[in-house]
């Protein structure tokens, strides 16, 4: 790149490129500073600086490196993502080369050739002239995606075509000044070095006979017309979609350290002026970021298991309209912070639709998280209106009068081990492990089946465990995903008292919501042990010999990843493991696995809370079943063992299958060597 000697002979050069670039990104910032940065100063909470390390990592590889995109690359089903990262690299690498060869060179001719040799100048413009074709590539296959193939998740409204082709034309013309003001800088110059895409271009203007002049002319137009639409994007960017291109490395840096199933807990509620997030001042800075993070790629939406139902939640337009709040109340010159977002931007059914899955968080490129505004506007509308749907309001009452969200039970935490050989922790103190029983598996019959299965093989294997029984109350999950963060607080700490008690050093639970509980939201209350899902005890035994799978299967299977034991807490391995290790059995796997499974609907309370229309979750997730034709299937969740025995009770009347569910091999298991061991 050749720094023209003026501005068409008016000003100096480097008056014009500083002057535009002052005036330009000034404008640039009062619209970020307007549309974004002003809400997050007016928030009342503060933005978290802690773990700078980890932090900046965040941002090197989801932003800069773009891991989230590229992880979903597929050349058979979507290569959209090589298009973005192409695009991406050839906005870092021309940023460099503009600090460089427009901004630098400015001031001094000579500054870039003495930083990068005049042999490493040559090979990175000759870079830049093969990323413009790819560039170009790129946008080609953008276009005919975005207009001729449209896939679902771009056809929504929200994708806002035109203003796509507004960018895409934006970056072509980029592309093509460049090109071209490198093409007529060689004809002005008569330049000997080679560049591999310009060097032919000039070779054919050539023969055009062109008069120096207004080659010299020609030259300084596509070099002034590059660097204006440079300066255009910087104002452009700020009042598009694409804000996201400033939103998104922020939203990395500020994003949550925690697993992404973890709900914050705050502290002191006694003192707490207001509960939960219903207007710009009480959601925090990092919502109001994602806000604008949102690329609108729809990805979120595609995955989504109540959008795929035809739910009114919709990840994608849930944080556009809470986007649209923040807007509409930056151009206004008096903005009414404390104007509710809550039946004015998202309605009560979008906030009671979520399954708290994490797909939506899982998917997302540029980072944002759509769960914890959901629960703070829950917290908002359980703590401060107290609203909420029925069954959401009786299982509270449940977990408030009896300790556990059964309402309807007829048992008690010590009916199922009666005549069992199960010690508690008040008999055997310095037990190695706790195994912790949760609601479900002592109160729900076909659940008590799965825990006196466990039972039976840890004692077949020996291991050094007591249960709390009577002492047990809820981990108080279902409360805190309800909303009612008071309600988990007060179950939580009683668990804690009884942790302390017996000196609690390591957990086990068969539930994954507990586990997630119990690991990850009771530290901030003060209590920390290592909690494992039973999972991994298993396969550690099935490891050191403790138990050795004998009998022939003989069946397939097709293992369900639940949403809070794989993509809450990264377990995926150990329950397939486990499955492997027992002969003769085949597994399979479902079209949608590991950290793309689909929720089974029982996720974010929804075990309780009644779903907002007829097309269930539950029978979308078994379909994915059906179609592997395995002979069984195996989950590691007790609520999803619920979802699917329901679910297939109501396909079998209708196409009279036979499917055996089983909660992940446990039970299989205890079929496979307790029986041979009777004395087990």
């Amino acid at each position: 790149m050749t720094v023209p000697e003026s501005f068409f002979g008016i000003i100096p050069t480097w008056i014009g490129v500083y002057g535009l670039s002052l005036i330009m990104l000034s404008i640039s910032f009062f619209l970020f500073y307007k549309k974004l940065l002003i809400h997050i100063n007016n928030s009342i909470y503060n933005l978290e600086f802690n773990n700078l390390n980890q932090r900046l990592k965040n941002v090197f590889i989801n932003g800069l490196a773009q891991k989230k995109v590229l992880k979903r690359f597929s050349l058979k089903k979507d290569i959209s993502g090589i298009s973005h990262v192409i695009i991406f690299i050839s906005f870092l690498s021309f940023s460099f080369s503009y600090i460089l060869f427009i901004f630098a060179d400015t001031i001094n001719n000579q500054f870039s050739s003495k930083l990068l040799t005049q042999f490493g100048k040559i090979l990175y413009l000759n870079y830049l002239e093969i990323l413009t074709v790819l560039v170009l590539i790129a946008l080609s296959a953008a276009l005919y995606r975005r207009w001729i193939a449209s896939p679902k998740r771009l056809s929504y409204s929200l994708t806002k075509k035109p203003e796509s082709i507004i960018i895409i034309l934006l970056i072509g013309l980029l592309m093509l000044t460049h090109l071209l003001s490198e093409t007529f800088n060689h004809l002005t110059n008569n330049n000997a070095d080679f560049y591999i895409i310009s060097n032919p271009i000039s070779n054919q203007i050539q023969h055009l006979n062109l008069s120096k002049s207004l080659i010299f002319t020609l030259h300084d137009i596509f070099w002034w017309t590059h660097l204006l639409t440079i300066l255009s994007f910087a104002i452009y960017i700020p009042l598009s979609k694409h804000m996201h291109l400033l939103a998104s490395p922020l939203s990395f840096f500020f994003t949550s350290l925690n697993n992404t199933g973890v709900i914050d807990t705050p502290k002191n509620l006694e003192t707490l002026e207001t509960f939960g997030a219903n207007n710009l001042k009480t959601f925090k800075p990092k919502q109001i970021i994602d806000f604008f993070a949102c690329a609108v790629c729809g990805r979120c939406s595609e995955v989504c298991p109540t959008a795929l139902t035809d739910k009114q939640l919709s990840p994608m337009f849930l944080i556009n309209n809470l986007m649209d709040s923040t807007t509409n109340n930056s151009i206004s010159a008096n903005p009414n912070l404390n104007e509710g977002v809550i039946n004015n931007n998202v309605t009560e059914t979008e906030i009671w639709d979520c399954l708290t899955c994490g797909a939506c968080v899982n998917e997302c490129p540029v980072g944002i998280d759509h769960i914890t505004p959901i629960i703070e506007m829950r917290r908002h509308l359980v703590m401060e209106k107290a609203k909420m749907p029925e069954t959401a309001e009786s299982t509270l009452l449940s977990l408030e009068q009896r300790g556990h969200p059964w309402k309807g039970t007829t048992y008690t935490r010590s009916d199922w081990h009666e005549n069992l050989k199960v010690k508690t922790l008040s008999d055997n103190p310095n037990a190695e492990y706790l195994l912790w029983i949760g609601c479900t598996g002592a109160l729900v019959e076909r659940n008590q089946l799965v825990t006196k299965s466990i039972v039976n093989v840890l004692n077949y294997a020996k291991l050094d465990y007591a249960i709390l029984s009577n002492e047990e109350t809820c981990t108080g999950d279902p409360a805190k995903r309800i909303g009612n963060e008071y309600l988990f607080q007060i179950l939580a700490n009683q668990n804690i008292q009884s942790f302390i008690k017996y000196d609690v050093k390591k957990i086990i639970t068969h539930c994954p919501h507990c586990l997630n509980t119990i690991k990850n939201e009771y530290p901030a209350l003060g209590f920390k042990a290592k909690v494992y899902s039973y999972t991994e005890i298993l396969q550690n035994l099935i490891e050191q010999k403790a138990i050795i799978p004998i009998l022939d299967n003989g069946k397939s299977t097709a293992y369900h990843d639940p949403c809070y034991l794989g993509r809450h807490n990264n377990i995926y391995d150990q329950p397939r493991n486990i499955v492997d290790s027992i002969p003769g059995l085949k597994r399979m796997e479902m079209c949608r696995n590991k950290d793309k499974a689909l929720c089974c609907g029982a996720g974010g309370a929804h075990m309780w809370i009644e779903e907002s229309n007829n097309k269930r979750v539950s029978h979308l997730r078994t379909n994915d079943f059906l179609e592997t034709e395995a002979d069984i299937l195996t989950v590691a969740c007790p609520f999803c063992l619920q979802m699917f025995e329901e679910s297939l009770s109501s396909k079998s009347l209708d196409e009279n299958d036979d499917v055996e569910n089983y909660n992940i091999n446990i039970e299989i298991l205890e079929n496979n060597f307790c029986e041979q061991n009777p004395t087990a």
